[in-house]
């Protein structure tokens, strides 16, 4: 039998996942500590038309949107969310 392999990015899955449990009008993101400075990790679509991108300083991207919501990435749910799907 063959094998099959069938492989999706959710672009937004960990921002997605973090908005259903508690909603933020306008520009947000997830960040995560990288060295010495927070960098955004995901973010949603409102965010990401106002120039924002995955990876950039959260001071950056602050100074570009300074209305911007953030919440700390939680790596590990994350991968526990993923995990479930995967199933």
């Amino acid at each position: 039998m063959a094998r099959r392999i069938l492989s999706i990015w959710f672009a937004r899955f960990a921002s997605d996942t973090s908005l259903r449990t508690r909603p933020v009008e306008g520009c947000f993101a997830l960040t995560h500590r990288s060295g010495k400075a927070d960098h955004l990790h995901c973010l949603n679509p409102a965010a990401s038309a106002r120039g924002l991108s995955r990876g950039m300083a959260l001071a950056d991207a602050r100074a570009i949107c300074p209305d911007l919501a953030t919440r700390p990435a939680d790596l590990a749910r994350e991968a526990a969310a993923l995990a479930s799907l995967r199933r």
